[in-house]
């Protein structure tokens, strides 16, 4: 009987991040179903204004879907899509400045973890800016930045700034790789899209070290 519990016990852990990632797949297909919906394009900034709050699906393959299927609109897709973007972390930020205290169980629970939350609070007191520009670009979780960022009162302008190149770092790449190339480049963004933001993060955190030091 005792075995028996403990073997329960252990498999609890298990089925519940299987469920969780059957969810995401779910949730995943759901939202890429958008990209061949009339009112697609809609759709596209909705799940970006969101995503930057507390939705864990990255808008970067409605996105990708999109602009395949119509090139010549893709530098337009990903110009709406960070500016979307930044006005939902902008509701984030909010959130964590005038309402953290009435939020935090909700986020805790269903967005972020605590330790999470506390790692990124470690980055603020670093370095804000850079961490913002960082987080909008990689794969890290902008969510957690953007209502930390409220949480820690981090200038709003330095944040809206900070965010704008992070997150139009990030999209109008996809856009301009998307325009250039065409539907081909799908597949390769499809497999090689966290090895190429976190490159790409890397220099840019390079720059911004290398600005530091000479300035």
């Amino acid at each position: 009987m005792l075995l028996k519990m403990m073997t329960d016990t252990e498999q609890t852990p298990v089925k519940s991040k299987m469920l969780i990632m059957i969810w995401l797949r779910k949730t995943y297909d759901w939202v890429l179903g958008w990209s061949e919906h009339p009112r697609g394009e809609w759709a596209l900034y909705f799940f970006s204004a969101i995503e930057a709050i507390f939705f864990p699906i990255p808008v970067d393959p409605i996105l990708v879907a999109m602009g395949a299927g119509r090139p010549k609109k893709a530098l337009r897709y990903a110009l709406f899509t960070t500016i979307f973007s930044v006005a939902g972390a902008c509701v984030g930020y909010y959130l964590g400045a005038v309402f953290w205290e009435s939020t935090q169980s909700f986020f805790f629970q269903h967005v972020f973890s605590p330790a999470k939350f506390d790692k990124v609070m470690a980055l603020f007191r670093e370095n804000g800016a850079l961490a913002i520009v960082v987080a909008g670009f990689t794969p890290l979780p902008y969510k957690v930045f953007a209502v930390s960022a409220g949480v820690a009162n981090v200038s709003l302008p330095v944040f809206v700034a900070a965010s704008l190149v992070g997150r139009a770092g990030r999209f109008m790449v996809l856009g301009a790789l998307i325009y250039k190339f065409g539907p081909e480049v799908r597949k390769q963004i499809d497999l090689h899209f966290e090895r190429i933001t976190i490159i790409v993060g890397l220099l840019l955190l390079l720059f911004f070290v290398v600005y530091k030091v000479l300035f």
